[in-house]
């Protein structure tokens, strides 16, 4: 891809994600120090962004980079509740588990050797669970 298309591809992200975001350039100017004229030259592809916009994205945003710079995946990286997993009633004991075996790097062993054997057992159960999950999350990407 030409330096221009790739930054005019670059500049179609950042707009996407500002309007997604209803956030103004005006707005963004102010939070950032960025001048208006700037930021409007790279969402029209004319500059690349500096560190200093990407960070405020990535930090202030929650902005995933890889879609910024390639298009794909996620606009946006998952929040704290999309990655740590629930597991209800049971979070009080998940909770010691994961403490004891920090403490403990045998106990450490002895459950990664229990779960190494059930995933070599379970493994076709194990790989359509997670497919249908990867389906799911395309389907609500």
């Amino acid at each position: 891809m030409a330096k221009e298309a790739l930054y005019k591809e670059i500049g179609m992200q950042l707009r996407a994600i500002r309007e997604q975001l209803h956030l103004t350039m005006e707005t963004i100017s102010k939070e950032t120090g960025i001048s208006r004229s700037y930021l409007s030259d790279f969402e029209r592809g004319v500059k690349l962004p500096t560190a200093k916009y990407m960070k405020y994205l990535f930090v202030h945003h929650n902005v995933n980079m890889n879609y910024v710079f390639s298009g794909e995946g996620r606009k946006f990286r998952p929040t704290a509740e999309e990655t740590t997993p629930n597991f209800g009633k049971f979070q009080d004991e998940v909770d010691k588990l994961l403490h004891f075996m920090a403490d403990m790097p045998h106990a450490l062993y002895a459950v990664l050797g229990y779960f190494t054997e059930y995933k070599m057992v379970n493994h076709k159960l194990i790989e359509q669970h997670l497919s249908e999950k990867e389906k799911l999350a395309k389907k609500t990407g």
